[in-house]
């Protein structure tokens, strides 16, 4: 098989996938979660959570990588070079944008889920910002609800971006015959 093909193939099929997960968890899993009590709740939104930062890793990888070399097998200055490099770049930024973004509101909802229903495991998805100033700030400003709420429109923005790159990567694909 023509590695080129792969790279088309693994590039839409896992931006098209991390995109439609990323959009499942803000307007399918958070609204159904936000009906919980509390503790329940925060539980949760952990477990949803833990699932998505190992299942985004991978993907980002993937996509990020495949659109990549398609970029590089092109010319410079080319329509389909910068396309493909827009579609690497925003279907790649997902795991960067959790990490930068959504920090102080995934260390908040860490630390509430933490007092509210139990440690959990103690992995670095759940403890990165636990103990930084900005998520104990939040910790202490916010309900739960209201940082589920942010985290789902966090979330929100970080689909609008994914889906973005596989729409420009699929275009990039539909051209290059």
């Amino acid at each position: 098989m023509d590695i080129t093909i792969l790279a088309k193939a693994a590039g839409l099929a896992s931006s098209g996938v991390f995109a439609g997960y990323t959009w499942a968890l803000s307007h399918a899993a958070v609204p159904i979660i936000l009906l919980a009590p509390e503790a329940l709740l925060a539980k949760q939104w952990r477990e949803q959570y833990l699932c998505g930062f190992y299942i985004s890793r991978p993907l980002c990888l993937i996509n990020g990588l495949s659109f990549g070399y398609l970029a590089y097998l092109h010319d410079e200055s080319t329509l389909l070079r910068y396309l493909y490099v827009i579609a690497a770049i925003t279907n790649a930024s997902g795991v960067p944008y959790a990490l930068t973004f959504l920090r102080r509101t995934n260390g908040a909802l860490a630390r509430r889920a933490h007092r509210l229903a139990g440690p959990g495991i103690n992995v670095m998805a759940l403890t990165y910002a636990f103990n930084e100033k900005r998520s104990v700030e939040l910790d202490a400003k916010y309900s739960t609800v209201e940082l589920v709420r942010r985290w789902q429109w966090h979330n929100s923005v970080r689909t609008a971006v994914l889906i973005l790159g596989t729409i420009v990567g699929a275009a990039a694909v539909a051209m290059d015959s």
